[in-house]
């Protein structure tokens, strides 16, 4: 079934009340929605972030239009182009653990040899990957072969880039594979290039790319919600789908993917991207885990190729907005999918960072250069960075002999039971959507009453620690 725009519309304002923003405004919603509108995104989620903790974040229409399912702070989506950004990361990463230099020929890592057509003498290097100057082309008559329609890929990273780069690859072509150009000389933006970079992550560490990005990026720095394929999600209803729109209707689409991912079917939410964005504007540090030097963080940032194009970095690159100021150059990445638009974007000068997924076909720019706007004009709280029980509470956890929380909805009193409790002293901690802790208690008795009449209607999280052990976490829903 298929719903009408109106309809949408209609209903749309219905489903932003259910999330905790920390600087709510009636004003920037409602011109949100009218670009979500005129723009045809069925769904959007925003953040802002700004001097280590979130300033904004609203959610706002539908993840599935069909199922009238709303879009949530937690409500993952795929990220198109700004995975690039991840698996650069993943890729520094390997570079500060001295695995390799930036300007070392890719071929002497590589299972087998990519060599550009009639430049044969002239190495790829790491950078020429991170900076879209390797005169590696995309053939959509190719790639268009790497999609599965109903799921995840079906062709593995390594066969993919075998296939493609090869010179016994089936899908190998001289011609539409690569530019007629020497390496380094000239800007092509590749989505091939990234993927190859991913697979390199893949032959460098030893490990699945996914798997090597789990580990070493998405799971330390709370990222809980963040990955490349569907079937690392316990339950696709936290997963957004995208949409097309016809005849004023809107069209869910299928959940999609494709072999050369490493380019861009990353999925994630404003949640786990707020804290990517803090990490960033952090030098690379979050809770004392350190994604990247302060020094690599820099050199993404830096232009590389100032004689070949003056906005590049180490694949971050500069993008103009037209703000309240004037024009500004803003450092980050967006992407483009199927029923897909994304946004992640940074003001290192005002300590900034803006995020916006949409699960329509038009980019989300003017909902950026809104935000960017008012962030501009928003103070911290004080609170910090998000902590990781809070952000493990997203995904409910419960421990053997747990507590019973109820009622689940409440509305005036919450209690936590459990008859089996030791005369430990428990914490239990109740977080909004941003992470700021609302209420926290203290008990060793079986069973605890909270008074939530104070707290708005949304969605809130718990979690209950014994000294320093996290023992379970899970969703409090908080009724009028």
């Amino acid at each position: 079934m298929k719903h009408v725009l109106t309809f949408l519309t209609v209903i749309l304002c219905s489903f932003y009340a259910f999330s905790q923003n920390p600087n709510p405004s009636a004003s920037i919603d409602s011109e949100i929605e009218a670009i979500m509108d005129s723009r045809r995104l069925p769904g959007t989620s925003t953040v802002v972030v700004k001097d280590g903790e979130i300033v904004w974040m609203q959610s706002y229409g539908y993840a599935n239009t069909d199922l009238q399912a709303p879009f949530t702070d937690t409500t993952s989506l795929m990220l198109a182009s700004i995975s690039k950004v991840f698996t650069g990361v993943a890729l520094m990463q390997l570079y500060e653990d001295g695995l390799f230099s930036l300007d070392d020929d890719i071929n002497d890592y590589l299972p087998f040899d990519v060599l550009i057509p009639n430049y044969e003498s002239h190495p790829i290097t790491f950078r020429m990957l991170m900076t879209h100057t390797s005169s590696i082309r995309d053939n959509w008559n190719a790639m268009n072969n790497y999609y599965n329609n109903n799921g995840d890929p079906t062709i593995s990273l390594a066969e993919c880039m075998e296939r493609y780069f090869s010179t016994s690859g089936s899908d190998y072509n001289q011609n539409q594979n690569f530019f007629n150009s020497q390496p380094g000389t000239v800007y092509q933006y590749s989505n091939m290039a990234s993927a190859l970079s991913g697979y390199l992550v893949e032959v460098i560490s030893g490990m699945p790319f996914n798997e090597y990005c789990n580990q070493h990026i998405f799971t330390p720095f709370c990222m809980n919600n963040t990955r490349w394929f569907l079937s690392e999600y316990p339950n696709l209803n936290a997963v957004a789908n995208p949409h097309d729109f016809f005849s004023s209707q809107y069209d869910p689409i299928d959940h999609y993917g494709f072999a050369d991912y490493p380019n861009g079917l990353l999925r994630s939410n404003v949640s786990d991207l707020a804290n990517f964005m803090i990490t960033i504007l952090q030098n690379g540090t979050f809770h004392n885990e350190e994604l990247l030097s302060s020094a690599s963080i820099n050199s993404m940032f830096t232009e590389q190729i100032p004689s070949i194009e003056t906005r590049q970095g180490l694949k971050f690159y500069k993008e103009n907005f037209s703000v309240s100021g004037g024009n500004i150059l803003l450092w980050g990445h967006s992407g483009g999918e199927y029923g897909i638009g994304t946004e992640m974007y940074f003001d290192h000068d005002n300590n900034m960072g803006i995020a916006v997924i949409a699960n329509g076909d038009n980019d989300p720019y003017e909902i950026l250069e809104i935000l960017y706007d008012y962030g501009l004009t928003l103070s911290p709280s004080g609170v910090g960075n998000p902590d990781c029980d809070f952000i493990s509470s997203i995904q409910e956890t419960k421990a053997l002999n747990s507590f019973t929380i109820y009622p689940n909805p409440a509305n005036d009193i919450v209690i936590f039971e459990n008859d089996n409790l030791t005369t430990d002293q428990h914490k239990i901690i109740i977080s909004d959507l941003t992470g700021r802790k609302i209420i926290q208690a203290l008990t060793s008795e079986p069973k605890k009453e909270i008074n939530v009449s104070n707290l708005p209607m949304g969605v809130y999280f718990y979690s209950i620690r014994t000294n320093s052990n996290l023992i379970e976490t899970g969703r409090l829903i908080i009724n009028d």
